[in-house]
């Protein structure tokens, strides 16, 4: 009787292996459904964010070893630099360097036909902008205008614009500083953002000039918010 009791035991046990394994033989494979150019760039992606992270870091760096050289030097002129380098970092300073210049204009075959030119979306040109900090654009400006980190593009009314200032004239000119002039600009012609462009009837043309650019100091009020000034003896 314990014979025929630990057989039917073992039976038991090992159908439910055999079914367990059927089963999992037998469900579909999840693949991944994303094509390899598709994998590739978002390896890229991940590779950018990466190097630009490292790059923050070492400036850090740099900043910490510059102001332990500097700490004997007087508390007043070290303010004071520091102040001038948060400036520039918040574009709140002329800046000049090489660079690329684009310029978006509708289609001139749209214009012959007599079609209606619509505005730029507002979306398509934030991911414009995106993509060129993404590709390593430093500072970037749009229709003589600095575009900084608060900077906003919107439709308002019906009329693209940023931070306030219409974006209605064409051409459009969007001017970038960068490292790498001729990097950026074969990165932005290489974009499948240039289709989306061509789908809403605007030409987009990138040019490295020879000489340098100089993109202007952001004009608005940055509002600063959650932060007070902390006065020496305890009061705020």
């Amino acid at each position: 009787m314990r014979k025929k009791l630990s057989f039917s035991l073992i039976t038991l046990i090992a159908g439910f292996m055999l079914a367990i394994q059927f089963n999992l033989v037998n469900q579909p494979v999840v693949s991944d459904t994303r094509d390899m150019w598709q994998l590739k760039n978002d390896l890229l992606k991940e590779q950018q964010s990466q190097v630009e992270l490292l790059e923050s870091i070492s400036k850090l760096e740099e900043k910490i070893a510059s102001y332990e050289t500097k700490k004997n030097e007087s508390k007043e002129e070290l303010l004071r630099e520091t102040l001038s380098e948060f400036k520039t970092d918040a574009g709140l300073t002329e800046i000049t360097g090489k660079g690329v210049s684009v310029s978006v204009q509708p289609i001139k075959e749209g214009l012959l036909l007599g079609e209606k030119i619509e505005y730029i979306s507002p979306v398509l040109l934030r991911r414009l902008i995106n993509e060129m900090y993404m590709f390593g654009a430093d500072e970037i400006s749009i229709s003589g205008q600095r575009y900084i980190s608060t900077s906003v593009i919107r439709d308002i009314n019906g009329k693209p614009k940023v931070d306030g200032y219409s974006l209605t004239d064409y051409p459009l000119e969007i001017q970038a500083l960068t490292v790498n002039p001729k990097k950026l600009k074969q990165r932005i012609q290489g974009s499948e953002l240039m289709d989306d462009f061509f789908i809403d009837n605007f030409e987009v043309q990138i040019t490295t000039p020879s000489s340098e650019l100089t993109l202007p100091a952001y004009q608005n009020t940055i509002n600063v918010e959650h932060m007070e000034p902390i006065i020496d003896g305890g009061e705020s």
